[in-house]
């Protein structure tokens, strides 16, 4: 099969670009399907070209690696993050797009302020900073709790340590269920979701 994979914090265009090939191969008419370890391998009922999309990376070892390459078709592995180089280099001839974040939005997840909030809203959707942010507290915690079982590149994780030396560990769970309320009352129509994130910033992060 040819091997495809979409990776990346940049999700919304990871994602898009997904799409994007979805909407293609039925254009052409190719079989369309979720990777399934047992069924890939079949031949198409009806002769088509087939497309496989594989959500979760880690499902894969290094004998279904090798077993692709066999088959016919096209498979997508897409994944929300990055996709450790460990596994990329088992790969044989992989087409790699990489989606990585713009340059701000790491600055505002590196030195979090409401006047770095208010740039990158100024051309991201603020649902999706909501996530990443939300996202990077949920690393923090990680980092903080069980740094061992990350699977980050080391550059990130030391990074990673760094910034988490800010905040306690109760103070990274106060705020990951600060978020978690807020996306609770913003999808109950209860709040704002830029006000809220307003509040946070100003009260608990600046």
């Amino acid at each position: 099969m040819k091997l495809i994979i979409l990776h990346g914090d940049y999700v919304n265009r990871s994602y898009e670009r997904l799409v994007q090939f979805i909407h293609e191969a039925k254009r052409r008419g190719w079989e369309i399907s979720d990777y399934d370890q047992e069924t890939v391998g079949n031949q198409s009922l009806f002769a088509v070209e087939r497309f496989v999309v594989l959500r979760d990376y880690m499902t894969l070892n290094k004998k279904d690696i090798l077993r692709l390459a066999k088959y016919p078709g096209t498979l997508i592995i897409y994944h929300e993050g990055n996709i450790p180089q460990t596994f990329l280099k088992m790969l044989t001839n992989p087409v790699i797009e990489e989606f990585k974040l713009p340059k701000i939005i790491w600055d505002f997840l590196d030195n979090i302020s409401i006047k770095l909030f208010h740039e990158v809203i100024k051309t991201e959707p603020v649902e999706f900073v909501f996530a990443v942010l939300a996202k990077r507290f949920r690393d923090l915690y990680w980092v903080k709790t069980d740094l061992r079982s990350m699977i980050y590149d080391s550059w990130r994780k030391t990074k990673l340590q760094k910034q988490a030396q800010k905040y306690t560990t109760s103070r990274v769970e106060q705020i990951i269920n600060e978020l978690a309320e807020i996306d609770i009352k913003v999808k109950t129509s209860k709040a704002n979701l830029i006000s809220s994130l307003d509040f946070l910033l100003l009260t608990k992060l600046e």
